[in-house]
């Protein structure tokens, strides 16, 4: 086997505007010359920043990556409404603005703090009976989306200049920045939708660490492209860690579940069904698994109770 094809780990990629999530995909798979690459979950066109893409092996975290929490920076437009819920769309509504204060927006964003329920906007590529929304919109087919629910860990107003507003958004997987203007606009009786965005943070990826494509092909055609991909081991590192006694090591993977007793380290912040890292007792990734308990329960478990259950086992060297 080649040494091309084993080529595995995460670019941390900042995304121009203007790109499909799968366009900056094809991007990295000519500059490394190999198809086995997928990005970690899609980021609109007109948005920038961080966009995780997966290599070789590391395609197989992807779903794993996807999950994690994520930041953004969003400019918001007060009194316009568009079909597409943002600044690319057709406008289908205007309203004035100028009633509205910063107190006014700042109590109503406190409505959109915790788990709320989103209404996946009309021009998305979320898949309603097997097809992407966005390619029903453009065939003017208007579907019924059932809402989902999102996690909003907080949101911030950063800047008030009227009609622009800036936000700060710490969420979780799958929120709709567009619809999130989109319902803040409503609230507020005067419409908005989402005019720039950009991702900061994904997971442990971060803006300040991310390549542009041309950065990437710099690093690629000067030979430093592997040293630019991130292991697996430490793409996961947002993950809390267990770690389990060095005897464990073979059961875990070979995929067994874990018993208390294996346990050497169960952090104080697990949740019962937790996605949590499993460590060897030199700190080497063995797998990903769910918690079977909270950690506030752990020392009081019977050591023959198993604790975790297997995700994902890997070699013991990622």
């Amino acid at each position: 086997m080649t040494g091309r094809r084993e080529r595995s780990g995460v670019l941390n990629v900042n995304k121009s505007a203007g790109m499909t999530s799968h366009d900056v995909v094809d991007a990295v798979r000519r500059l490394y010359g190999m198809r086995r690459v997928g990005h970690t979950g899609t980021l609109d066109p007109q948005g920038t920043g961080v966009l995780p893409i997966c290599l070789g092996r590391a395609t197989k975290i992807a779903q794993y990556l996807m999950a994690a929490d994520k930041e953004y920076q969003l400019t918001m437009r007060l009194g316009v409404t568009t079909d597409t819920l943002d600044a690319e769309g057709k406008v289908v509504a205007e309203a004035d603005w100028s009633g509205v204060a910063r107190e006014e927006l700042e109590a109503t964003l406190a409505r959109f703090k915790g788990e709320i329920q989103q209404v996946p906007p009309l021009f998305s590529a979320k898949k309603v009976q097997g097809e992407r929304l966005y390619r029903l919109a453009r065939r003017g087919q208007v579907v019924e989306r059932a809402p989902v629910t999102v996690m909003i860990y907080d949101v911030k107003c950063t800047a008030f200049d009227p009609p622009e507003v800036g936000l700060w958004v710490w969420c979780g997987k799958g929120m709709y920045a567009r619809s999130l203007c989109d319902d803040i606009g409503r609230v507020l009786s005067c419409g908005a939708h989402l005019a720039r965005l950009t991702r900061t943070r994904s997971g442990r990826f971060e803006l300040k660490d991310a390549l542009t494509l041309t950065e990437l092909a710099e690093r690629v055609e000067s030979g430093r492209g592997d040293e630019t991909l991130i292991p697996v081991a430490e793409a996961l590192a947002h993950l809390p860690a267990v770690r389990v006694a060095p005897e464990a090591t073979a059961a875990v993977l070979h995929g067994g579940t874990i018993p208390a007793a294996a346990v050497v380290a169960f952090p104080p912040e697990i949740r019962k069904g937790a996605l949590v890292r499993v460590l060897g007792f030199r700190r080497q990734l063995l797998s990903l698994a769910r918690a079977a308990l909270d950690s506030a329960d752990f020392p009081s478990t019977d050591p023959r109770r198993s604790v975790l259950t297997p995700v994902r086992v890997f070699s013991g060297t990622a």
